[in-house]
């Protein structure tokens, strides 16, 4: 077993093709199909079921994928350890980020960090709250901004609290005036983005037993405020995500002032390379 032969697996998982995994890896079909079905072998069991339209993972496959990764990751921090040895700064900081720390603190981050360390190369990935947390325990990230609590199995650092808001059309009125209750919510259409919908939001609904509209499927936080402009209905956002928004909509507190925690997660079990640990000395400098 290889390193390469990790590396071609975990592409093929990825991608859900052989033939296309090989391309990425400048392999032939043949030779990749020979690397997997030698693994197979060594290891004494099917990693990857084939069909027509392409290849699936077995279960052992899916269970062994997560140390496959950690190997990977592994091999690349022992290089960064290496080369930091020999005095260089070379390394790579997977990282995902959710949509608000994108916009607002990301710009800035990135300038900082790239200044100050122009031979590590960072990856941003943004998604929600609930895939950034699979991915870092998986070993695809190595950090990831999420909204807490997370994972038991992800050390957490806290970097912010985030007022969450009602916005609603403009001509919306709240009965006491200065804030929007939960049973007000209750009578009003509810249009959540699935990116935004993080835990925090989730567990109001939950508590205070809020349905999203079954109409509206919308994947962004832009297109929930475009529908609120149009008076369809009322979204619960953070406001770092409201900020410098400017629209055709109002903005109130919820009842009992709600707020969602911000944090950098990474594993627990894993030790993080030598540019992951530089990228969060800068985020905490950034975010304070």
């Amino acid at each position: 077993m290889s390193l390469s032969t990790y590396q071609l697996f975990c592409t093929i998982a990825e991608t859900r093709n052989l033939t296309h995994a090989a391309e990425l890896l400048n392999m032939t079909p043949s030779a990749a199909s020979h690397a997997i079905s030698s693994l197979e072998k060594s290891i004494g069991f099917t990693l990857l079921n084939r069909n027509r339209q392409g290849v699936t993972l077995t279960d052992n496959g899916q269970l062994l994928l997560q140390y496959f990764h950690a190997v990977l990751a592994e091999e690349t921090r022992l290089q960064e350890e290496i080369s930091q040895i020999h005095g260089l700064q070379k390394g790579v900081v997977h990282m995902g980020v959710v949509d608000s720390i994108c916009r607002i603190y990301l710009p800035d981050i990135l300038s900082l960090f790239t200044r100050k360390y122009p031979q590590l190369e960072v990856c941003v990935h943004q998604d929600d709250c609930y895939s950034i947390e699979s991915m870092v325990i998986n070993g695809e990230l190595e950090l990831g901004f999420v909204s807490l609590p997370s994972s038991g199995q992800l050390s957490v650092i806290t970097l912010m609290h985030d007022k969450l808001l009602c916005i609603t059309p403009e001509n919306f009125v709240p009965e006491n005036q200065s804030y929007v209750t939960i049973n007000e919510l209750r009578d009003q259409v509810l249009i959540q983005s699935k990116r935004g919908y993080d835990k925090c939001i989730a567990t109001f609904f939950s508590e205070n037993g809020l349905v999203c509209s079954p109409k509206h499927n919308i994947a962004l936080e832009t297109s929930a405020i475009a529908m609120v402009e149009a008076g369809m209905g009322c979204s619960i956002l953070p406001e770092s995500f409201i900020k410098g928004y400017i629209g055709r909509y109002s903005v109130f507190p919820l009842e009992n002032n709600l707020h969602r925690s911000i944090g950098l997660v990474t594993p627990k079990k894993r030790r993080l390379s030598l540019a992951g640990m530089r990228m969060i000395s800068e985020i905490r400098q950034i975010i304070k």
